[in-house]
């Protein structure tokens, strides 16, 4: 019981969470944050973490968080961080896509089709 003990504390005691162990703060600006997450797993697909069988992955070495004055990179601590900062540098944001723009676009279309109020909050879930 000892030795497991033992075991169990050396194992505590050796691991830090690798991911997220360092914060890089940049200005917004105009920034693409879900490209931005893209062009930083292609650059860093180490970071992308272990895959898994439904397609996603478990314990990824990067995670991005914005508000409307900055952006948080939560990286690994030894992460290369002129690397990183070449990645941010050559960033060209694509436009995002207007969602809701999209949504009325296409219940004019199923309006003009002919559907009702009814079948198109069916369909797309809404008034």
């Amino acid at each position: 019981m000892r030795i497991l003990f033992i075991i169990a504390l050396g194992v505590m005691l050796s691991w830090t969470p690798a991911a997220w162990a360092k914060t890089i703060k940049l200005p917004k600006g105009s920034t693409n944050v879900g490209q931005l997450h893209d062009e930083l797993l292609a650059r860093f697909p180490q970071w992308q973490g272990t895959p898994q069988t439904n397609g996603s992955f478990a314990d990824p070495l990067l995670r991005v968080e914005h508000t409307d004055q900055e952006i948080r990179l939560s990286v690994p601590d030894d992460a290369d961080e002129a690397a990183i900062q070449s990645v941010v540098k050559a960033h060209q944001p694509k436009p995002q896509k207007d969602h809701n723009a999209i949504r009325r676009s296409a219940k004019k279309k199923l309006k003009d089709l002919g559907l009702t109020d009814d079948e198109l909050a069916e369909i797309i879930g809404e008034d």
